[in-house]
């Protein structure tokens, strides 16, 4: 079983870092820096606007010498989820269902699990932690609320953030066709346990140590609409 021991620790300043002041910049900070400060937001802004979503892609879970992979199917939108594990990772085939009432995870084997989010229903069920709770904004490369360390890259695209004791560090984008306009959205995502803030036990209550790592591979996107407003 996994289980995390939240710590506070201190963050760091990264060069370029973005924060919800973005528009406060360094007396020195070049033009080329001003240019990816305005495409960032104007990349935000356009990805605030997504409000549903169909994904398919795949998630690897390691911790030390365990892990489990499944492919990933994703309906989400801003009332309700439905998030499907397939696969050694998934135990077979996992459903999870979300709305105001909290979520809900069922498998093959017939069992029903019940807790506030999918992360939590996730772990009683599997033991593993995926931040589900975060990865809707993840997902769509935008930093959630409270993200720190959040770093651009040169297209004015999101590049790395750190949030809830997560390292977040963003890979590869791709061109998305949407029916109201055309989107750059993440193929390839890292999530990593910040070091000491985690601790990781086997089954048998073996330390495992604290790295989790969390591949996240977004291979398809489909049927995304957006607030028009």
């Amino acid at each position: 079983m996994l289980s995390r021991k939240p710590r506070f620790w201190a963050t760091l300043a990264i060069a370029l870092t973005v924060t919800g002041c973005a528009g406060l910049r360094p007396p020195t900070e070049s033009l080329s820096d001003q240019q990816k400060l305005a495409q960032w937001q104007q990349n935000k802004d356009r990805l605030a606007t997504i409000k549903s979503w169909n994904l398919r892609g795949k998630m690897g879970v390691r911790t030390g010498p365990k892990g489990g992979s499944a492919t990933l199917k994703w309906q989400y939108s801003n009332l309700e989820q439905r998030i499907e594990l397939y696969g050694p990772f998934g135990g077979g085939r996992v459903i999870i269902t979300v709305d105001s009432d909290g979520a809900v995870l069922r498998d093959t084997k017939g069992a029903v699990i019940h807790g506030e989010t999918a992360s939590e229903v996730l772990y009683q069920r599997l033991g593993w932690q995926v931040p589900f709770d975060h990865l809707a904004d993840w997902a769509r490369g935008l930093p959630g609320e409270g993200a720190t360390d959040v770093v651009i890259d040169e297209q004015g695209r999101l590049k790395h953030l750190v949030q809830d004791n997560w390292e977040v560090k963003y890979q590869s984008y791709r061109d998305i066709e949407s029916k109201v306009n055309d989107l750059v959205l993440p193929s390839r995502i890292t999530v990593s346990a910040i070091p000491g803030t985690m601790e990781v036990f086997s089954d048998r209550g073996e330390y495992l140590g604290d790295q989790l790592n969390v591949k996240v591979i977004l291979n398809r996107w489909w049927e995304i609409e957006v607030d028009p407003s």
